[in-house]
């Protein structure tokens, strides 16, 4: 497995994959058939998000086929440039063999990098195999999102949750970043 940041040459790969996870699970936020991108669409998204530091767009790779990816963004003005919100989608098949595990890692090594103090993201309540992954590393349950999606006619709640960094986590790394090489 690899744990890579996405290139433009994923953009297909990517499509796919996101019309798979929408097809094989209702977790996802958007109805199988509902995304409507383009393969250049696909690359210019990918393109935003390899060239900014505030952004992270990552796929997990097995074997040649992209598995899973993760997608964080940071906020855009002063007041919430240190929260990140997130992403992740696995596919059915690769589930329960470390892919969701192997993102978070990339990603959190990333906000750490990038000095985001805040990572959050909403998840469906009857999610549980992912609630307990992401309980797993840290991530704690802050609000419930009532009635927040409709899927299959039935209206569904998520759940808010986030993990805060600590300032000497974020130390730890940037003193890696400077310390010599002997």
């Amino acid at each position: 497995m690899e744990i890579r940041e996405a290139i433009e040459a994923d953009a297909q790969k990517m499509i796919d994959l996101f019309q798979k996870l929408e097809r094989e699970t209702s977790f996802m936020l958007m109805e199988p058939e509902e995304r409507k991108v383009s393969v250049e669409d696909q690359q210019k998204r990918i393109n935003f998000f390899s060239s900014s530091t505030d952004n992270l767009m990552a796929v997990a790779v097995v074997e040649g086929e992209i598995v899973g990816l993760i997608v964080a963004s940071t906020g855009t003005v002063n007041r919430n440039r240190h929260s990140a919100y997130m992403v992740i989608g696995v596919q059915k098949a690769s589930w329960g063999k470390g892919i969701g595990s192997a993102l978070i890692e990339f990603m959190e090594a990333w906000a750490i990098t990038e000095s985001i103090h805040r990572v959050e993201f909403t998840v469906v309540e009857g999610n549980s195999a992912a609630r307990a992954l992401y309980k797993k590393y840290g991530y704690a349950e802050e609000g419930l999102k009532r009635d927040s999606l409709k899927i299959n006619g039935l209206f569904v709640n998520e759940i808010y949750m986030s993990k805060l960094f600590k300032k000497e986590q974020v130390q730890a790394v940037n003193a890696k970043k400077t310390a010599p090489i002997l």
